[in-house]
């Protein structure tokens, strides 16, 4: 049972850890003024401020890559990060549903909020899962 218990939290920090570095990625070229939708929401900003934000963004998406990839060394030690990022990926759906639907609807919108959800979804059972005796 420990072992399984370790794998899912394991998982769970290599799987946040791929994603935030694909997100941190695409957030990157987006800074870098390439003219790729961002894959969270589909939105395709356009301007020097958005790049801005976008490389700041990233910045911080690249630090969430890292302590992910921290906590699958202690995966039982750190396993609140886990928790931590769902609760931060809840609020920013929704914050997106409450003030930026209009500007972020579609399918890519739609898809994102999918795969949040399934994120958040492995990460509080990883994290509940691993508190049973």
């Amino acid at each position: 049972m420990k072992d399984v218990k370790l794998l899912l939290l394991k998982v769970s920090f290599i799987i946040g850890a791929i994603a935030d570095f694909i997100v941190g990625i695409n957030w990157l070229l987006i800074s870098m003024g390439h003219k790729y939708p961002n894959i969270i929401s589909s939105y395709a900003g356009t301007g020097a401020d958005y790049q801005f934000a976008m490389y700041i963004g990233t910045l911080f998406m690249f630090s969430w890559t890292a302590i992910l990839f921290w906590g699958y060394f202690r995966p039982v030690e750190r396993r609140v990060l886990l928790l931590i990022a769902a609760v931060l990926l809840s609020i920013s759906i929704l914050v997106e549903l409450l003030f930026y639907k209009d500007v972020l609807a579609g399918s890519g919108f739609t898809w994102g909020i999918v795969l949040r959800l399934a994120i958040i979804g492995k990460f509080s059972f990883s994290y509940f899962y691993s508190l049973k005796k």
